[in-house]
């Protein structure tokens, strides 16, 4: 039995009690049944709307199947980005795990954290930069001009 029909059911109980009208109860009673109604009409026109989108989402997969025919599987499985620097547009560092030979780039915030996970294979990755280190070779660098 479809959601519908139960909430189809539920109503046509309460209208089978032959309760008073005009008795308080029994309008609530018939308000919850006709919104029992409704919620079962949206909850179906959802459940539509949820097919529609996994058929497109399935018809992009295939797309995009084709297109990585076309180009070459390895062309995106080459790099990966680490969620924070995609959300930065600056992503300036370019770091290769040890372990799987992914690249991952990111941002400075990234990049000043010390520690990250690499994306691909999960490895903790320990960055050997320092942001102080950093500062004092640009002020030699300075001070050699």
């Amino acid at each position: 039995m479809q959601l519908s029909e139960k909430a189809a059911y539920v109503k046509g109980l309460i209208e089978g009690l032959e309760l008073d009208p005009k008795d308080k109860q029994t309008r609530v009673f018939k308000v919850i049944a006709d919104l029992l109604c409704e919620m079962a009409e949206e909850i179906k026109d959802l459940g539509q709307c949820y097919d529609d989108v996994c058929d497109q989402v399935d018809g992009i997969s295939v797309d995009l199947a084709g297109v990585e025919d076309l180009i070459g599987e390895n062309t995106f499985g080459s790099v990966s980005y680490d969620n924070d620097a995609a959300l930065d547009s600056e992503m300036a560092y370019e770091v290769t795990c040890p372990t799987c030979n992914e690249t991952t780039y990111l941002n400075e915030n990234s990049l000043n954290s010390g520690v990250i996970k690499c994306p691909s294979c999960g490895e903790i990755l320990e960055l050997g930069y320092v942001e102080d280190e950093l500062d004092g070779a640009d002020d030699k660098s300075e001070a050699e001009e």
